[in-house]
């Protein structure tokens, strides 16, 4: 039963983290869409 939780938490690990990167990667790429927007002159906008 021992192992049976810690693969269940390992599961859980693995989903977590796959969530943080996905959420920094869109973090990142809204970073990014307004450090261009910033970066074209005003009449671009």
């Amino acid at each position: 039963m021992e192992t049976m939780v810690s693969a269940w938490w390992l599961l859980v690990t693995f989903m977590a983290g796959g969530f943080a990167g996905v959420l920094v990667m869109a973090v990142m790429a809204l970073a990014a869409d307004q450090q261009s927007d910033a970066a074209l002159p005003p009449a671009a906008q």
